[in-house]
């Protein structure tokens, strides 16, 4: 796999194919990064410099050269780190303000609208119109998708947000921690930058629009496997108290009715709302959402796909996707592919997905049937009430 340098216009005019190692990693809700090693020499290092954009073939993303670290590896030759991020970080270069007012007449930046669709108004205004400033306009980018239209259908509910003097990376990445979408900048073949808010594709078997992508011990096709879960700070309550009152708030796929051992509440303190705000509830229970979706109770689970894997990222999955986990249990887990790492060394050539849990699907319970499970399969002496 050969990394390729890129020029400002984002086309090929040079190689890089006599490194030692490489790491490069893309992510669904954040920008990803890289590590290239490669031996020692001027030639390396006029080739590398900072602000150096880097592609590889398997992907659309670009990375950009921040780092250059000389060193000795571990059997004493010289080598240089070249390290760096994805071209979204360019959006923490930018301020998401609606004015460059003061704060005292314009504290927050209030946007209403869906959740994507405020996400897609941010880095408009900002990184196209400029309404803060020319400066901020990234040149020639085109705000549309080049890729497959996504399954997973958008958030459809309308909010209000009160944004505070952030990055446009930090704004997007807030949303898209709630709502779970993603944002991307990518890089078509035709050199032309694009960007747009994504929410992934189902490939489980629930459904029946898409190939299914499903992973299991049976199958050979995903090893060497790592599952983490917590819920040392899972909430599922936010108190939110202020000045114009308090409001009790849930997430989203949380029963209002929760109660007992299983109601874990967090007491937020909404201190800048004022006491005569017509909007207080409104922006309070925004602020329970928010604080909320900081506390949820966290599944990952990392795997190397199989070299022999019958799936191809980037033709078959994508980031953002939804794939299906098969334990031997025979438990099923739907989980959105949420990082992607390529690793070229020694050892060859190979990926890695980060798989977060979307849903876990008990044996026996009604989302574990498969989906095209029709009614005069099912055991007719099966006592409906006992189902999960």
């Amino acid at each position: 796999m050969d990394v390729y340098v890129l020029n400002s216009l984002f086309q090929h005019v040079d190689v890089v194919d006599d490194f030692i190692s490489f790491i490069w990693t893309e992510r669904f809700k954040r920008y990803g990064d890289f590590e290239l090693i490669v031996h020692a020499s001027s030639a390396s290092r006029g080739k590398l410099p900072a602000g150096t954009r880097l592609a590889i073939e398997r992907s659309k993303r670009v990375m950009v050269v921040e780092t250059l670290e000389d060193t000795t590896d571990d059997e004493g030759r010289a080598i240089v780190k070249v390290i760096g991020a994805s071209l979204e970080k360019v959006l923490d270069n930018r301020l998401a303000r609606g004015v460059m007012g003061d704060l005292t007449l314009t504290p927050k930046w209030v946007l209403t609208g869906t959740p994507t669709a405020i996400a897609r108004q941010i880095f408009h205004d900002i990184c196209v119109t400029g309404i803060l400033d020319p400066g901020d306009i990234i040149p020639g980018i085109i705000e549309a998708s080049i890729f497959p239209a996504d399954t997973i259908a958008e958030p459809t509910e309308v909010i209000t947000v009160e944004i505070d003097p952030v990055t446009v990376y930090n704004a997007l990445a807030n949303l898209a921690d709630i709502y779970d979408f993603g944002f991307r900048l990518v890089r078509d073949v035709d050199t032309q930058l694009y960007f747009d808010i994504y929410m992934g594709s189902d490939r489980t078997t629930r459904q029946d629009v898409l190939p299914a992508v499903v992973f299991s011990p049976d199958m050979d096709n995903l090893q060497h496997s790592t599952e983490l879960t917590s819920t040392a700070l899972y909430k599922n309550v936010a108190y939110v108290l202020s000045a114009a009152g308090s409001v009790i708030v849930y997430p989203l796929d949380v029963d209002p009715e929760v109660e007992g051992f299983e109601r874990n509440v967090l007491i937020v303190k909404a201190d800048d709302i004022a006491v005569d705000d017509l909007d207080a509830e409104a922006k309070m229970t925004q602020r329970g959402l928010d604080e909320l979706a900081k506390a949820r109770r966290f599944t990952a689970f990392d795997g190397e796909i199989s070299r022999a894997n019958q799936y191809r990222y980037g033709t078959d999955m994508h980031l953002g996707d939804l794939v299906e986990i098969r334990k031997n249990s025979g438990g099923m887990t739907s989980m959105q592919i949420s990082e992607l790492i390529f690793i070229h060394d020694s050892e060859g050539e190979r990926e890695y997905p980060t798989l977060t849990v979307n849903t876990y699907i008990t044996p026996g319970s009604w989302l574990w049937w498969p989906y095209n499970q029709v009614w005069e399969d099912v055991d007719p002496d099966m006592d409906w009430e006992d189902a999960p």
